[in-house]
């Protein structure tokens, strides 16, 4: 009869654990899928390419020459003449000038939102350009000859006598038009994505730090894997370090506390419509995982190191987390991510 009565609790138990352990899996599953996809394109932008997309490099770089050809033989313009013609000269072939305009402005984000180059780039496995078909000096050329074409060159055309006239400059410069604003649209997204992530790791929805968990957080930011990227993006990962008297479990057909210890990481997920109300259970802005110890027996408010300690891992899906220690008294544990006392536990 006992051992019937405990093989009856171990299956209760194994269908506890692989309820929860589904329902976190899939989520996991699908945060793993998208926020990778996140991750390689981000910062991510939305913008109007129909436009700029109608014209080639070389439209670009005719719409510099015709600049060039209004305002020579002006001695006050020659530098900048000289100038323009260098930079035309290092652009003007035909693996460049044949590239559609958009090119351009995707140069911006080539390296996504880590500024650091990896092991293959540092030792010279990976020698392709970022962009395909233009290289880091074509894209500095073309943004050089942009921010001359705009000011000096313009400024030159509309100066001369006799001026040429606004409806002309609009339709010589219509090319260098659409590339500024598709480029304004890009950088507006990058900054908007930006607070986006600021928000969802500061913000309101972010889970709560108790003080040792600020203090080491704090002292994390001069440490590579959490210090924010040259751009100052914030880094996807924070330190872990709680008490949590608030799990729960089932044994001897009764739901019984424990109380854990957690050491690990949290990870903030970037994708769109993730984290807060919009991401519901399914897509929550961040996930967590780590080691979780336990003291020898169970109870709210029980010391991790109690006795002899219980080990295993946690896994924290948004809000909900389930853990699995080891040892003689074993255990699947559910909790729910929150403070009992604000800044403590």
């Amino acid at each position: 009869m006992d051992n019937r009565m405990t093989r009856a609790r171990r299956v209760r138990h194994l269908a506890f654990a692989i309820r929860i352990g589904v329902d976190i899996g899939i989520g996991v599953a699908i945060g793993i899928g998208v926020g990778t996809q996140a991750a390689a394109q981000a910062p991510s932008a939305r913008f109007d390419t129909a436009t700029v997309r109608t014209y080639t490099v070389a439209a670009l770089l005719g719409a510099a020459r015709s600049e060039l050809t209004t305002i020579r033989g002006n001695p006050t313009t020659a530098a900048v003449v000289v100038m323009a013609e260098r930079l035309l000269q290092r652009v003007d072939r035909p693996a460049v000038t044949r590239l559609p305009l958009d090119i351009v402005v995707q140069a911006q984000l080539r390296t996504g939102d880590s500024r650091r180059a990896g092991l293959a780039r540092l030792a010279r496995w990976n020698r392709r350009s970022e962009v395909a078909g233009i290289g880091a000096g074509d894209a500095a050329d073309l943004d050089s000859l942009t921010r001359l074409m705009a000011a000096e060159l313009r400024f030159a055309m509309e100066a001369r006598q006799p001026a040429v006239s606004d409806d002309s400059v609009d339709i010589i410069l219509a090319p260098l038009t659409a590339l500024n604003f598709a480029r304004l649209n890009v950088s507006i997204e990058q900054s908007l994505e930006k607070l986006n992530r600021f928000e969802r790791k500061y913000g309101p929805g972010a889970p709560q730090l108790n003080i040792a968990e600020v203090g080491l957080n704090y002292l994390a930011q001069w440490v590579p894997l959490f210090q924010p990227n040259g751009e100052g993006w914030p880094s996807r990962w924070e330190v872990v370090a709680s008490y949590v008297p608030t799990y729960l479990t089932i044994a001897d057909e009764q739901v019984r506390p424990v109380t854990v210890g957690e050491v690990g990481l949290r990870g903030y997920l970037w994708g769109r419509d993730w984290g807060g109300a919009a991401g519901g259970l399914l897509r929550p802005g961040y996930l967590s995982f780590g080691v979780a110890v336990a003291g020898a027996r169970d109870g709210a408010f029980v010391s991790p190191l109690q006795g002899k300690a219980r080990i295993g891992a946690f896994l924290g899906w948004g809000q909900a987390k389930i853990a699995v220690l080891g040892g003689s008294e074993r255990r699947v544990i559910v909790t729910r991510q929150f403070q009992v006392v604000p800044w403590v536990f």
